[in-house]
């Protein structure tokens, strides 16, 4: 189990800029969980204990408002990291973490993560450094949720997710588009709406997931926001 782990943490973007010692200190308590869809990592208003690592599946960030409705904040994909700021900062969580799909999660335990940004200024930058990105990010989902129509929300998520498949890019969707809908602020059939509006800009459903033949015509699409971080972390 622990050559998983460590086989893990070389694979993350943050804990692989952080020295072998200070990666082995991390590790050294780390856990290696497996959760099914619908299980929650944590809750809103727990203590932040613990940071973590997506090394498989998606995870969905959420808030309950008093009257129910449930705003999807972000959706993670492997390799990402959340829940690291409430837990250096030792606050209670903001939100809560569920997951979307089958996954699995590397926690790594609050005290490891400030005791090594103590002794590895190194590290500490890289964790700073990943807070400010993920603050920028979130700014410009606010942004397409402000600026943009739903089609370009669409094209924008799309462009995120998108992977290089010979001459063509896909995007492997494990959870319904229910959810999508949700995350981008749309109705289901707005969603539908949209899709069928992005045909003409290259973008169609295929056995494999979405298949988009022009990327430059989706950019062209959302213009000025193809030059921005489209990547979905918070």
């Amino acid at each position: 189990m622990q050559s998983l782990i460590a086989a893990a943490a070389t694979r993350c973007p943050v804990l692989s800029k952080a020295s072998s010692a200070s990666r082995e200190a991390l590790m050294r308590h780390a856990v290696l969980r497996r959760l099914d869809r619908g299980s929650c990592v944590f809750t809103h208003g727990d203590a932040a204990e613990s940071g973590y690592v997506l090394m498989e599946g998606w995870i969905k960030i959420t808030r309950t408002q008093p009257c129910g409705a449930i705003s999807i904040l972000t959706l993670h994909a492997p390799g990402e990291t959340f829940g690291f700021s409430d837990s250096i900062r030792r606050l209670s969580r903001k939100a809560t973490a569920e997951a979307a799909t089958a996954c699995t999660v590397l926690s790594v335990s609050a005290r490891s993560i400030c005791q090594t940004m103590r002794n590895d200024p190194n590290f500490g930058d890289t964790i700073l450094g990943h807070a400010f990105q993920q603050n920028d990010s979130l700014l410009e989902q606010l942004e397409t949720l402000k600026i943009f129509s739903g089609v370009q929300r669409l094209a924008c998520f799309l462009i995120r997710q998108a992977k290089p498949d010979q001459e063509r890019h896909i995007v492997r969707l494990p959870f319904n588009k229910n959810l999508v809908a949700h995350y981008l602020g749309l109705k289901p059939e707005s969603l539908s709406r949209s899709f069928a509006r992005l045909k003409e800009h290259g973008v169609r459903t295929v056995p494999e997931g979405i298949e988009i033949s022009d990327l430059d015509a989706l950019n062209a699409l959302v213009g000025d926001i193809a030059g921005l971080d489209l990547r979905m972390t918070a």
